[in-house]
């Protein structure tokens, strides 16, 4: 019974095209706005945040099911370009806060190479990996 469903699933879905990262975003900014909109007092701006979550929803899934798939792919390509700088800061300001206690990051001034530094405190020389510059560092 079961793969029946799946089947016809299937077959619904052929040639269609389905999720990728501008829909799991516009999910998540869907489901925050829902959340959002469950808290709020204002029974006007309640309903302000749960008509645009409602929308986003219906523009999720008008594009996993849309059939212009170049269409979609470069919306997606458009995304990723603003995105990925976005995710690969938001990235490595996670790996910081998560090494905190064994490791200082800096700067080197020539290159601008982000360094990861062993903790030992006072002023040292460090020399930079990828272009041998030297340069005076100090830790707390």
């Amino acid at each position: 019974m079961l793969w029946r469903i799946r089947e016809a699933l299937m077959r619904f879905m052929r040639g269609r095209y389905g999720a990728d990262a501008l829909g799991s975003a516009l999910f998540a900014v869907y489901f925050l706005l829902w959340l959002i909109s469950l808290f709020v007092r204002q029974p006007v701006a309640s309903l302000i945040l749960y008509t645009l979550s409602a929308l986003l929803l219906v523009v999720l899934f008008a594009r996993a099911l849309s059939r212009n798939i170049p269409r979609r792919q470069a919306e997606n390509a458009r995304f990723l370009r603003v995105w990925t700088p976005i995710r690969l800061w938001l990235r490595r300001q996670f790996d910081r806060l998560r090494y905190i206690r064994r490791w200082r990051f800096r700067r080197c001034p020539y290159c601008h190479a982000e360094l990861r530094l062993p903790i030992r405190r006072g002023r040292r020389t460090v020399t930079c990996f990828r272009c041998n510059g030297q340069f005076k560092a100090f830790f707390l």
